[in-house]
């Protein structure tokens, strides 16, 4: 089963988060430490964002939230909250970034991709998103 079809057919990111025990509390300390150490209304690229779980409360808070997903329906359904832009890609293969990005995440990707080729799909989707982020500023 492909990718694409495998997280079109299974059960929603949000479900998980919400109605297990593991999944609210994930979902819980992931927002607290992103608060916690993301800068004041940041630009934010989402990779493999779903249907928005965690773009929905950080468009909220006053960031700018682009979300990009392998699953078309997810991406159709991100792209429907208010204060979010989502676009389809695949985390190992974005589309060349224009180092607009204070903030990338990459949560789902790297404990998603588990094909046996997951060792070489990990690293490819954490180097797809340099091209993404904004140079940071140098210490005087």
């Amino acid at each position: 089963m492909d990718l694409v079809t495998h997280y079109s057919t299974g059960p929603a990111e949000e479900a998980r988060l919400a109605r297990t025990p593991h999944g609210r509390l994930e979902f819980l300390r992931t927002r607290e430490l992103l608060r916690r150490f993301l800068p004041e209304r940041a630009r934010i690229l989402d990779v493999g964002g779903g249907t928005g779980v965690h773009a929905a409360w950080l468009a909220t808070d006053g960031h700018r939230v682009h979300l990009v997903d392998v699953v078309p329906a997810h991406v159709a359904e991100a792209a429907a909250l208010p204060g979010v832009t989502a676009e389809a890609g695949d985390a190992r293969d974005l589309a060349a970034g224009d180092a607009s990005q204070d903030v990338v995440l990459l949560l789902g990707p790297l404990y998603h991709l588990v094909e046996p080729a997951a060792g070489s799909s990990r690293p490819r989707a954490s180097a797809a998103t340099c091209p993404c982020w904004r140079p940071a500023p140098r210490a005087p």
